[in-house]
């Protein structure tokens, strides 16, 4: 049985595809009209309270003692003799050390990635705009210690926004608008989905596999197998597809599918079709897509399963730096 097909004869296949698109259909006239008006609202308020929001830091403690010092024995790729990357970090309870880095992934990691003291899912991007030209190049060590025992996200998170804001000025904000998305929308003819096989994934994360045991993958995920080549995810809903895509693609993947459930899924794709690379993704919708873009490769995938991807419009979180100066050294 090849997975990613669906199951039975020619009559069976038909009758099943035309329930899944009738029910997603009915479902998405109502989350169409839903979700405009959520999407008006948002855009509104971002309109109207946007600019004159600041960023919160959400930080009920901060760092007690803070060391920050330019580091000018980073190499051009950021790392240590020469390597690439964000430079070291190392950490335990109450206490946090970083090297090598730019205020800008200091930022992202504080206001994105961590930004309620828990770590962001994989999935969209959020820009990050304005600051003096230094935000990229100037790089910086920083050793910082807690009274307490706070964990690494609270202290890469909360408390680094604390940080910031003391010790580089920072004041930042964020609003909504516009920003260029893709939709999840079904193909013409209809989806080819194989409804989920109980056992075929697991809930929680299963570890490493047990020795002469064999090893049942994490529901969502991606899987890569040998035999048929490409990807399989089981257990996988439409909203954990985009969420998915969304990282690969740098940009909001919106489930415009109407499709509910879970389902085994085989993609004719790669790992290496999945990754960003090094370049940036279009900033407009109807821009041709560059080579370090997965677009085409994702498109073309979920096409063969009758899903389609599509390049939108929709609201979106934007972070703007208003003011960051350099600190004093210490």
């Amino acid at each position: 049985m090849r997975y990613g097909t669906p199951l039975g004869n020619d009559n069976l296949r038909k009758r099943s595809a035309a329930l899944v698109l009738s029910s997603a259909r009915r479902k998405l006239g109502l989350k169409r009209v839903l979700q405009r008006a959520a999407v008006a609202g948002a855009i509104a308020f971002g309109i109207m309270s946007g600019p004159e929001m600041r960023a919160q830091s959400a930080a009920t403690s901060k760092f007690e003692v803070i060391s920050v010092k330019p580091d000018t024995k980073c190499g051009e790729g950021g790392g240590r003799d020469g390597g690439a990357g964000g430079g070291g970090r190392s950490w335990s309870p109450g206490r946090l050390s970083l090297e090598c880095r730019t205020v800008m992934s200091l930022v992202r990691m504080a206001y994105v990635q961590f930004a309620n003291g828990k770590r962001r899912p994989p999935g969209s991007e959020v820009p990050i705009e304005g600051g003096p030209a230094w935000v990229n190049s100037v790089r910086y060590d920083i050793d910082a210690k807690a009274g307490g025992a706070p964990g690494l996200e609270m202290m890469s998170g909360p408390m680094m926004q604390a940080l910031l804001e003391e010790k580089f000025h920072l004041k930042i904000r964020r609003y909504t608008r516009t920003v260029p998305v893709y939709e999840l929308t079904v193909a013409k003819g209809g989806p080819k989905l194989q409804v989920a096989q109980a056992g075929k994934c697991v809930t929680s994360d299963p570890g490493p596999p047990e020795p002469g045991k064999p090893w049942t993958p994490p529901c969502g995920a991606f899987n890569e197998p040998s035999p048929n080549g490409g990807l399989y995810t089981y257990g996988q809903t439409m909203a954990g597809l985009c969420r998915q895509f969304s990282g690969s693609l740098r940009r909001d993947v919106i489930d415009e599918t109407g499709i509910a459930g879970a389902f085994d899924i085989h993609l004719e794709l790669s790992f290496d079709d999945m990754s960003p690379g090094d370049g940036d993704a279009p900033t407009d919708p109807g821009a041709a897509v560059i080579s370090a873009d997965p677009f085409a490769a994702i498109s073309a995938a979920v096409q063969k399963v009758g899903l389609k991807l599509v390049p939108a419009k929709g609201p979106g979180d934007v972070l703007v730096i208003d003011r960051l100066e350099r600190p004093t050294e210490n």
